[in-house]
């Protein structure tokens, strides 16, 4: 079981040198929510999955709103509408980044958490750079190891982990692919996994906080269930209304 040994020592590596920038990711989400505003979540082809991991999630709050856009989130057509050629062409197009933000009506109490493999394309870097200089505290989640063997793939010049103010390595090489099979081939992405894996990092270490902190929040419960259904409907739907309330603000 080659992949599983893998993306283990990816964990391994995750847990033994990313705690203090996982707390400190954990400190601005909690900041952020403690002030009532939203902690946005940002990631295009398979780095939009740890944003939909994040919420509506069983074990997250409220506070962690989705901003990926559609067309960037899903690309299972492969070819045709919403193919994966048209994904990559928007990933690498200078200036979306400032079309997607003008939807919302950001603030310094924000935080924005941008996920990128790569690090390097226009998109994911111009979001970033563009929530920083409006005040936003900015959270990226990628492999250093890829972006420092790679060249920028945008205007600026600059990798992510580069613009960003907290930055998350996932520990996956370059390339994503973790597995050397026979004949050079390479398989088993990573970059998915040690996403998701950071990201309900954050997430568990951002609730911590709150609870020391004496901060009410509302958790999504499991709602697959048969006992207490009825105080599972009435914390679900506290937890809808809730966040209805939030993305009113943005």
């Amino acid at each position: 079981m080659a992949f599983i040994q893998e993306i283990q020592s990816v964990l391994d590596a995750i847990a033994e040198n990313e705690q203090q920038n996982i707390q400190k990711a954990a400190e601005a989400c909690a900041a952020t929510i403690a002030a009532g505003r939203a902690v946005l979540l940002f990631g295009a082809g398979h780095s939009a999955l740890p944003a939909q991991e994040a919420f509506p999630r069983i074990g997250s709050i409220v506070g962690f709103v989705q901003i990926t856009e559609p067309e960037l989130g899903f690309n299972g057509f492969v070819t045709g509408k919403g193919g994966q050629r048209q994904m990559s062409f928007l990933e690498q197009t200078s200036g979306f980044a400032e079309v997607i933000l003008e939807n919302y009506q950001l603030t310094p109490e924000d935080t924005l958490i941008v996920i990128s493999n790569s690090g390097i394309n226009a998109l994911p870097v111009e979001i970033c750079s563009l929530a920083r200089q409006r005040g936003l505290t900015t959270i990226s989640i990628g492999s250093t190891a890829h972006a420092l063997a790679n060249q920028p793939k945008n205007p600026l010049g600059k990798r992510l982990m580069e613009v960003a103010h907290i930055h998350i390595d996932t520990h996956v090489r370059e390339g994503d692919a973790l597995v050397d099979l026979d004949g050079g081939v390479k398989a088993g992405g990573g970059s998915t996994i040690a996403s998701m894996v950071v990201m309900n990092a954050i997430i568990v270490e951002t609730i911590r906080l709150l609870i020391e902190q004496d901060i009410p929040f509302h958790i999504y419960p499991s709602h697959n269930v048969s006992a207490n259904l009825d105080d599972v409907i009435a914390k679900e739907q506290a937890l809808f209304e809730a966040h209805k309330n939030l993305i009113a603000k943005l």
